[in-house]
């Protein structure tokens, strides 16, 4: 199986913030940086963060994403009282979104095609609308809405560990690691790569390497394993496919696959 970007779950985890010290359970994605990133203890790391924070959504934008302080997301203002924590840099990814809804859009659409037939046929007019005017009318009618539309809010925290060069994004969600992976390279002009097991795993090797003890050549045929297709012989002779309930149960498999049906 091709690894997905490291994840771990800490219980308990151990946050803080400068208010409180919360105990929780905590899953992130572990990134490790490649490139020269500024000390988040020095002006320009908190430079770089001023130039990509966030800013509101403006006229008829429909999102928009910045860095915030992990502290509060309607702060921007970035030095190390606000963004260090002990070995750590702390800050957030704020994405705000908005779009209009399509219910309303429609039901205003509505009402006005049909005050515009109305007043036509009032004035000895045809009373028809062409293509072009009721595009013209949908759009002018969304941008309205869309200026009338409360975004939904997100913040995801980020915490950079600048000795080891990782970077720990607190969320599972895919859209959000890929923004978080994006923003972070406009920002240091530095990539981060999921640092997966098996990525982990060859650091490790090159590390021991280094001291003396090369491993890599005992483990050179090791491959990842693909478990999200697994082939079964089949009962019928010749035919194989990947597992399933049916083709276990034509296997003889079917404990394999419910335990309990075995007992």
């Amino acid at each position: 199986m091709t690894a997905s970007p490291a994840v771990a779950t800490v219980r308990p985890a151990a946050y803080r913030s400068a208010a409180v010290l919360t105990l929780r359970t905590q899953s992130f994605c572990r990134y490790r940086i490649h490139g020269d990133v500024p000390s988040p203890y020095g002006e320009r790391f908190h430079e770089r963060l001023k130039e990509r924070r966030f800013l509101p959504l403006q006229g008829e934008e429909e999102r928009t994403y910045g860095w915030v302080t992990a502290d509060n997301l309607l702060l921007t203002d970035f030095h190390l009282g606000t963004v260090m924590r002990g070995e750590y840099a702390a800050f957030a990814l704020r994405v705000d979104k908005r779009r209009a809804n399509a219910r309303l859009l429609r039901a205003q659409f509505d009402l006005e095609v049909q005050a515009r037939l109305k007043a036509a046929r009032d004035g000895g007019g045809k009373g028809r609308i062409g293509r072009d005017e009721r595009r013209e009318l949908r759009e002018g009618l969304r941008r309205d809405l869309l200026k009338q539309t409360s975004p939904s809010v997100d913040a995801y925290t980020v915490l950079l560990q600048p000795k080891k060069k990782l970077l720990h994004v607190l969320t599972l969600g895919r859209t959000a690691n890929e923004l978080v992976r994006l923003h972070f390279n406009d920002t240091f002009e530095a990539d981060i790569l999921p640092l997966t097991p098996w990525q982990r795993s060859q650091e490790l090797l090159e590390a021991d390497a280094r001291d003396g003890e090369d491993l890599r050549p005992a483990l050179q045929d090791l491959r990842r394993t693909d478990f999200g297709r697994v082939t079964v012989a089949s009962a019928t002779p010749g035919a194989r496919g990947p597992v399933t309930e049916s083709t276990m149960a034509e296997a003889g498999a079917t404990e394999a696959l419910h335990p309990e049906a075995g007992a």
